[in-house]
């Protein structure tokens, strides 16, 4: 029926059916499905009723977008939580984003049509009013962000028992946002917080999961129940056969041909002519019809919003082309948001904001410029189209290649964005999806929450801590020595104290962290300059990388000349202008996986067509296997470039390369992680000794961490020494296990 067939959590129990399942749902939700028109309940629906409502257990409500997942989880809770509407919150939402939790927060109550059933939101955008009436008189539904939740940790402690002594369940949606970062390792310590604190009422409540997109069904059971992931029932929706209508759109261009115009400098590094052909095309594809085009970086997104009202102000078209990301004001994310839902044909360029299922309305394709990252990305991407059950999947992908001709460099030649891009997309033709790697060390959220509860608790003694934390809490890989490791340097940097009693208080740098504004994330959030334009807030701008009076920059899709920077207020003024300069945001690449990088190779080495490429794509993709196959690097991986410099194509993922190119660093060789391979400063002779002594002698993984940069990568990394940095990257960002793997391989190819 909707069952995952194979899991150690899922019943042996036949399905039940609609009629059935809708017999468990109490009178009150039964009215109000008949109200709201429901002619019917869909497999995972009529599942989780069963599930949720006839055990005890937590489970994981695992569904494609636009699936009913909401609805799924609510029904039965609402159903199950209807005889006790007050005395304390007795169910709580979870979400990464506030604008999915207004959303949600609609769905929600439009269910508790018929049922005495408050429903509470809590964020920073959330009126004080409506915060003090659940204080007040704690009840029914909370939806919240993990943020929030920290937030009445550390203000409302007092306040806790009350608010969540009850607590029947916690949904989380859009679990797989959570998986393997640092907001999960936050939410997960928080839940374990609730459940186990006096201070909480020890709640005991139920964890359902919702989600799109997850690789391993393990790491999402484990992430709802530590200690019993094999207990959590898994509720998976059949395969759905939708339709998807799906075209690769490759390009050919030089920088060299583009000539800068006035009041900019664009042409350094930006393809401005052929970025103008993709802009052609898509307003072509998006005429007359909502959609959304997603970029790997808010730099693209701008650039592309204004070529193509460039394009519309020529061919004489209405500009129906928004601009969504987070650097934005929360009021123009809202326009767009609302222009989307309008009906009117608009399109969106957007970041990853619009990722998630915030409601935009219907949506007919999704466009995708530039090869993403990962699967996971690109089918939680696609899966924004295409939302009706009579309607298919639109999916395009615009990639611009540069022809730099034969005498260009090896690695130029191999179209590298192209081969990614048909690699991720055969991957999600197979329904591959990368399976999610837990945090294992990360030594900057466990300071984070020292301090929350520290703050909490006015003070704690070192035990207690490690036992809320460590042993009860998320951070298992902290054993009672790395503990104090970390307790001792806090202690050095005045974080925290010990008083005469032996408990831990906050020091003079705890109390200042902890009034910070920004203190109830636990991700690291950058100083930024806020863009004005009178009294009209656009957006942000990195500090780092503020723009000089005088120059150009495209900001909300629109032309702006900075007319003003100021230092003491973190302002910059702008007005609207002719010119135009790409605006920089920080910000990488996101993680590869392994399979992925693999089946790049095996798309070079293979000859079989995909038909989803256009013309330009497949002639360029000719040309980077007939490189490929003339330097030989799917089969002899070691080239040489120079009598000093040599290519090892290991075909290996972002943390592999990582951990080989600390690996030579820690050898004495300089090495540079290029994607698909390592370039390495030394002859061929010297490279290939080297990977044998890799294998033969491998060195320890903290002194390879001693030589990984950068080293502050989250939150509170600055307060750490280089040897607790180098212990939580050698177990956390490294993999020196599957690097002395790969280079074992290399010598095996040889024999």
């Amino acid at each position: 029926m909707g069952v995952a067939p194979d899991h150690p959590g899922t019943p042996d129990e036949s399905a039940p059916s609609v009629e059935q399942a809708f017999s468990l749902l109490a009178t009150g939700v039964q009215r109000q499905l008949w109200r709201m028109s429901w002619t019917h309940l869909r497999p995972i629906q009529v599942e989780a009723i069963r599930t949720i409502t006839e055990s005890d257990r937590h489970c994981v409500i695992a569904a494609e977008t636009a699936s009913g997942k909401t609805e799924a989880a609510f029904l039965p809770i609402l159903s199950k939580i209807c005889d006790e509407p007050t005395g304390s919150v007795r169910a709580m939402y979870v979400g990464p984003l506030r604008a999915l939790i207004n959303d949600q927060f609609r769905r929600v109550e439009d269910l508790c049509g018929y049922l005495e059933m408050p429903v509470y939101r809590w964020h920073g955008d959330v009126e004080a009013s409506s915060k003090n009436k659940l204080l007040r008189v704690p009840a029914g539904v909370l939806l919240i962000t993990p943020e929030s939740l920290e937030s009445l940790f550390v203000n409302r402690s007092a306040q806790l028992p009350a608010l969540f002594g009850g607590l029947r369940y916690v949904v989380i949606d859009e679990l797989h946002a959570f998986l393997g970062s640092e907001r999960g390792l936050h939410l997960q310590s928080l839940l374990a917080r609730l459940r186990y604190a006096p201070s909480a009422g020890r709640p005991s409540f139920r964890v359902v999961g919702l989600s799109a997109t997850i690789g391993d069904m393990n790491v999402a059971c484990a992430f709802v129940e530590r200690d019993g992931p094999g207990k959590v029932v898994v509720i998976q929706s059949p395969v759905e056969g939708k339709e998807l209508r799906y075209r690769l759109h490759a390009y050919v261009g030089s920088a060299g041909d583009v000539q800068p115009e006035g009041g900019t400098d664009e042409a350094d590094h930006v393809e401005l002519a052929t970025m103008r052909q993709v802009a052609q095309d898509l307003v072509e594809h998006c005429r007359g019809s909502s959609n959304l085009v997603f970029t790997n970086a808010k730099g693209d997104l701008e650039i592309y919003a204004d070529l193509c009202r460039d394009v519309c102000r020529t061919e004489g078209l209405p500009d129906s082309f928004l601009v969504h990301h987070g650097s934005l004001s929360k009021e123009i994310r809202e326009d767009a948001e609302a222009e989307m839902k309008s009906g009117r044909p608009r399109t969106t360029l957007c970041s990853s904001t619009l990722e998630l299922g915030i409601d935009i309305g219907s949506v007919r394709m999704v466009g995708q410029i530039g090869p993403p990252w990962s699967v996971a990305g690109f089918k939680q991407r696609l899966g924004r189209s295409g939302r009706r059950d009579d309607e298919p999947r639109i999916g395009r992908m615009y990639i611009v290649c540069r022809d730099l001709g034969a005498e260009a460099e090896l690695l130029d030649r191999l179209h590298l964005e192209l081969i990614q891009a048909i690699a991720i997309t055969e991957l999600l033709l197979e329904g591959w999806v990368e399976p999610l790697r837990p945090a294992s060390c990360d030594l900057s959220t466990l300071t984070h929450q020292i301090i929350s509860n520290i703050a909490e608790t006015g003070g704690l003694g070192a035990a207690e801590l490690y036992e809320r934390l460590c042993k009860v809490g998320p951070f298992r890989e902290a054993d009672p020595a790395l503990f104090a490791r970390l307790l001792r340097c806090l202690g050095s940097r005045d974080v925290v104290e010990q008083t005469a009693q032996g408990d831990l208080i906050l020091g003079l740098l705890g109390e200042r962290l902890r009034s910070e504004r920004d203190f109830y994330a636990a991700f690291l959030t950058p100083d930024e300059f806020t863009v004005l334009h009178g009294e009209r807030n656009i957006g942000t701008l990195p500090l780092r990388i503020v723009p000089k009076p005088g120059e150009h920059i495209i900001l909300a899709g629109r032309r702006w000349k900075v007319t003003l920077v100021d230092l003491d207020r973190a302002e910059v003024h702008v007005a609207p202008a002719i010119g135009r300069k790409r605006p920089l945001f920080l910000g990488g690449p996101g993680e590869i996986h392994d399979r992925v990088r693999e089946r790049m190779r095996e798309v070079l080495i293979d000859s079989r067509a995909y038909p989803y490429l256009n013309s330009v794509g497949a002639q360029l993709l000719g040309h980077a296997r007939a490189a490929a196959a003339e330097a030989g690097v799917t089969d002899r991986p070691l080239i040489t470039v120079s009598d000093r410099r040599t290519l090892w194509f290991t075909w290996a993922g972002t943390r592999k390369q990582t951990t080989l190119v600390a690996m030579f660093a820690a050898a004495g060789v300089a090495a540079t992680d290029r994607g698909v391979a390592v370039e390495v400063e030394a002859p061929f002779d010297d490279v290939r000794a080297c990977i044998g002594s890799f294998v033969n002698a491998p060195a320890a993984a903290e002194s390879i961490a001693a030589h990984v940069q950068p080293k502050h990568r989250r939150k509170y990394d600055r307060l750490f020494s280089d040897d607790l940095l180098d212990v939580a990257i050698a177990r956390d960002v490294l993999d020196c296990a599957g690097a002395i793997a790969t280079c074992a391989r290399y010598f095996d190819e040889l024999r």
